[in-house]
């Protein structure tokens, strides 16, 4: 089972299935669950996020759709703009507070 990811782009993203066909888009859902996630991330994202909104918009969906409760232990995030930050855990435990 592959772990489910949240993409969210503020420039268009690129989305490639394992048949190599790709789309560009602004928001992903991917993995175990990824069709409640995606539809899930579909309604809620708007251009207009901002990082803290996108931050809770993805981990709330993964909330919902992972087996396992959400912790610093098993869930990862990262930024890619300006400069890529991979969060640390006291970060994503931050993030999950606001759930």
């Amino acid at each position: 089972m592959q772990d489910p990811k949240v993409i969210i782009s503020h420039d268009k993203g690129t989305y490639t299935d394992p048949s190599g066909t790709f789309w560009q888009c602004d928001a992903k859902a991917i993995g175990s669950g990824s069709e409640g996630a995606d539809s899930s991330l579909q309604e809620q994202y708007n251009k207009d996020l901002t990082l803290k909104e996108a931050e809770t918009i993805a981990l709330s969906i993964l909330k919902q759709v992972m087996e396992e409760k959400v912790t610093p232990n098993n869930v990862d995030i990262a930024k890619v703009a300006p400069t890529y930050h991979l969060y640390s855990p006291s970060e994503v435990e931050a993030v999950i507070t606001r759930l």
